[in-house]
């Protein structure tokens, strides 16, 4: 973290220590008076100065015997001459154009070249070493010590331990400083021109570079080994840091940043470090990092999530509008269950590892996926299609982008018996990634055949109330041998297994067939399968019609 600041501190503007502590006048604070006195401490009159560049605020330092001289002898001049002084400053004020709303004034002391006191080398000195010196109060210090983020040796290093108030905070031992705050200048020693540099550096990424996705605020820090990248960083920032500003929401999964985006000719010269971090009681956790961000991985996120809103299947086509699925970090925290401490973690965990290019356990991710539909099927089954869509959606985004991977050393050697050849059975090649076992192809098949049962079922009582049988619940083996079996008689009774006879009910008998007594996947997995084909049957179906009248159009052409 200090490291990855100390990096963004090379790609800031260089000021001078005094320049980075000192908060300068507010904006409306325009228009200077001078109070000039002479060598002798005699009134010159006042003087106007446009602007408030450079203007230092801050308390008295140690000068030398000339400089107390002047100002104890100005000091009595304006004392003596008070009331003529100031009849002069309200005349300077009218004419400056101070109407304290769109200009304001300030006040300051200056010799009879109008150079302020506040300008002294002395008074600049005093600010730094004041502040340096509350280090030393709050972490210890070393005369001659090693800075561990520039390096530099022999020069007085400071304990940083609640300066920044940006640490690691899971255990007390791992903060910078270990148990006690005064041995922080061994642990973790800093000089004092890094420890300014770094704190200037983490307000302006502070103001300009956080942001916050799904709940979890985050900075985000760009670096580069390039001396080239590193300028033009220097030169954008000075001039235009608004232009890089994230604002308070920024979907790094979904939404493009203007920083990589105007960079993108450096290729990966230019990286970032994504830190996740909480603030609370002036404490500043980092609770996650990504020290390597490449802006080609952020592409490639982006391409996935573009891929996946163009995908047919998952488009819901109302009376106005297409309904794509639109994968954001949103849609992460979705499935990484409700708003506890332990969700918050599971969400954590798969965002770093999503931008890292890192993978994560494929169960525990499907797990998270067939809880959350499972409590929709309970909570609220009018919409379980919809969340189906996401669930199906997100796990094939996961798999493009290696956030899962894909165990190919489970694909049966029997699939190419068990697909059979209809639309159902070509979704199921198109997506063989997932169905790489005939228990999947089995499972996939029964959400489509209990999907035609509740389809009669509207048309003939105006409910579906079989759909009871397995919407919200985990599904066995058993469980789906009996749905296929009371499926069958359903539709038989209503008189529909006209629907089912000559396609899907032969196709799914012989799926059991082929699958024998063998069961190698777990009953989230078929859980998840049948959803699937339960709530993308009429939308495959759908297609396939769509795209046979297609064919059939290009074959009648001449």
């Amino acid at each position: 973290m200090f490291h990855r600041l100390y990096e963004l501190a090379r790609c800031l503007p260089e000021r001078a220590s005094w320049e980075r502590l000192n908060e300068g006048m507010p904006d409306l604070y325009d228009r200077g008076l001078a109070l000039c006195f002479g060598p002798a401490g005699e009134w010159c009159g006042v003087r106007t100065y446009q602007g408030n560049q450079g203007v230092l605020c801050a308390k008295a330092a140690e000068f030398s015997p000339e400089q107390r001289a002047w100002l104890h002898a100005s000091g009595e001049t304006f004392r003596t001459h008070q009331d003529t002084i100031w009849t002069e400053v309200e005349t300077a004020r009218q004419q400056a154009g101070i109407d304290d709303k769109t200009h304001r004034g300030y006040v300051y002391w200056a010799d009879a070249q109008m150079q302020p006191v506040h300008g002294w080398p002395e008074m600049r000195e005093a600010l730094v070493r004041q502040v340096t010196e509350s280090f030393a109060d709050k972490g210890g210090a070393r005369d001659s010590g090693c800075c561990a983020v520039c390096g530099r040796d022999a020069v007085r290093v400071y304990g940083n331990y609640a300066v920044l108030a940006c640490y690691n905070l899971n255990n007390r031992g791992s903060i910078a400083g270990g148990f006690r705050a005064n041995a922080a200048h061994r642990n973790f020693p800093v000089c004092g021109e890094c420890a300014l540099s770094i704190a200037e550096t983490f307000t302006f990424a502070n103001t300009h570079l956080a942001s916050s996705m799904a709940g979890q605020t985050y900075l985000v820090l760009p670096y580069s080994n390039a001396d080239a990248v590193r300028e033009e960083l220097r030169i954008r920032f000075s001039q235009q840091p608004q232009r890089y500003s994230l604002g308070k929401t920024c979907d790094l999964v979904a939404d493009e940043l203007a920083l990589t985006d105007e960079f993108s000719g450096y290729g990966d010269q230019l990286a970032l470090a994504l830190i996740f971090y909480r603030e609370k009681n002036a404490a500043w956790r980092v609770q996650a990092e990504v020290q390597h961000l490449l802006p080609s991985r952020l592409h490639e996120l982006h391409a996935a999530a573009r891929a996946i809103e163009r995908a047919a299947d998952l488009i819901v086509l109302s009376k106005t509008e297409e309904q794509p699925v639109r994968i954001s970090a949103l849609t992460f925290k979705t499935f990484a269950g409700g708003n506890n401490h332990a969700s918050e973690e599971t969400l954590r965990d798969w965002l770093a590892a999503l931008f890292a290019g890192e993978s994560i356990d494929p169960r525990h991710f499907l797990h998270a996926l067939v809880v959350r539909l499972i409590d929709t099927g309970q909570r609220n089954p009018t919409l379980l299609h919809w969340m189906t869509r996401h669930a199906w959606g997100l796990y094939r985004y996961a798999q493009h982008v290696h956030l899962i991977l894909a165990d190919f050393t489970e694909v049966s050697a029997v699939m190419s018996e068990v697909i059979p050849n209809s639309p159902y059975g070509r979704y199921v090649c198109e997506h063989a990634n997932f169905f790489r076992r005939p228990e999947l192809v089995v499972a996939f098949l029964t959400g489509v055949y209990a999907a035609q049962v509740t389809s009669v079922q509207r048309q003939e009582r105006g409910a579906d109330p079989f759909a009871k049988k397995f919407v919200g619940r985990v599904l066995t083996r058993q469980h789906l041998q009996r749905l296929y079996r009371e499926g069958h008689a359903k539709l038989a009774q209503y008189g529909k297994l006209g629907y089912v006879i000559a396609g899907l009910d032969p196709d799914l008998a012989n799926a059991w067939v082929v699958c024998g007594e063998t069961w190698a996947i777990s009953d989230e997995e078929a859980t998840f399968a049948f959803t699937i084909g339960y709530s993308l049957a009429y939308r495959i179906k759908q297609l396939a019609d769509a795209s046979e009248i297609e064919d059939n159009l290009g074959d009648d052409t001449p």
